[in-house]
């Protein structure tokens, strides 16, 4: 039997961290798990303020707040598990899907919002590893 390997997407801006839960399970269980944080226009917008707050540049800004979020990431899972930043654009669902096919991942989970848009929902349908969709942490 192979090491269970879950794949979590997650939008700091939007989902809160429901699908980390999922993703800490599977470490918590002997496994591993890769995070693939999405940056949509909401996370964009917090990079934009986090930059004038600091009276940084936008590039600047977002470097910094980059890294920070990947820090922050990986420091969940104590440095051992792979965070990948990735742009929330028409072909980030064909990222996460080829990922979990190169990687024998035995697991994706997405947020729950993804799955309304056509483009990951066809993703999801052809997804060769299961699919969790997981709610939106509640407020």
């Amino acid at each position: 039997m192979s090491q269970e390997h879950t794949i979590a997407v997650v939008d700091p801006a939007l989902d809160g961290e429901t699908t980390l839960d999922y993703a800490k399970q599977a470490v918590e269980h002997g496994g591993r798990a890769s995070v693939i944080v999405l940056f949509g226009r909401d996370t964009v917008a917090g990079i934009a303020a986090f930059a004038e707050a600091e009276n940084l540049s936008f590039p600047d800004g977002r470097e910094i707040y980059i890294d920070r979020l990947a820090r922050q990431y990986s420091e969940a899972f104590n440095g051992k598990e792979q965070v990948t930043i990735v742009t929330d654009g028409h072909d980030a669902n064909r990222l996460v899907f080829d990922r979990a096919s190169r990687e024998d991942a035995t697991t994706v989970v997405l947020p729950q919002r993804l799955v309304s848009r056509r483009n990951w929902r066809s993703s999801v349908a052809k997804s060769p590893v299961p699919v969790v969709v997981a709610p939106t942490k509640a407020a």
